[in-house]
């Protein structure tokens, strides 16, 4: 039998009211509690590495369609030249300013070791992206090149991804 202060019974029902309102304060404290984790510790480095994919596979798509437009000259050397030029004008949101500025998302990046056939034609490049800060805007270097498979390098060096060339699974 419960009692309150002062020696009267609890009637059942009533305890069952408070024990169900505490269950569900208790429940509430642990959602706040795992509310402000559930995006985890590295979560936007995490959507920065995303992203740096993405840009890579947009650079992939861009430069397949600059060799298209531009037959005999072959792939861009420059990653403003995969702008189309009807994207080239100013907007509030423009999601290939990335190829102006040559970071977005915390990465960097570069377009290089463009390569040319007997005709001078550019049958080769190489694109990479870094963390702009490692361990602080992302963790893993990515890169690609004229066969469109992205590799990535867990330290963040360029160099060692184009290296090494561990594939993105």
């Amino acid at each position: 039998m419960s009692l309150d202060n002062l020696g009267r019974r609890i009637p059942r029902v009533i305890r069952i009211c408070l024990l169900s309102v505490c269950v569900v304060l208790l429940a509430a404290l642990l959602f706040l509690v795992a509310a402000t984790n559930l995006d985890g510790l590295h979560s936007r480095l995490f959507a920065n590495e995303a992203s740096a994919v993405g840009k890579l596979r947009t650079i992939i798509t861009l430069q397949d369609r600059y060799t298209a437009a531009h037959a005999g000259n072959g792939f861009a050397c420059e990653l403003p030249l995969l702008k189309p030029p009807e994207q080239r004008k100013d907007t509030d949101y423009d999601p290939l300013s990335f190829l102006l500025t040559g970071t977005q998302s915390g990465y960097r990046f570069s377009l290089a070791n463009c390569g040319s056939d007997a005709n001078q034609e550019r049958v080769h490049y190489q694109v990479t992206a870094v963390p702009i800060q490692q361990d602080t805007t992302g963790f893993w270097a990515f890169c690609t090149d004229e066969s469109g498979v992205i590799w990535y390098d867990q330290d963040g060096s360029a160099t060692n991804c184009l290296a090494h060339r561990r594939a993105l699974q």
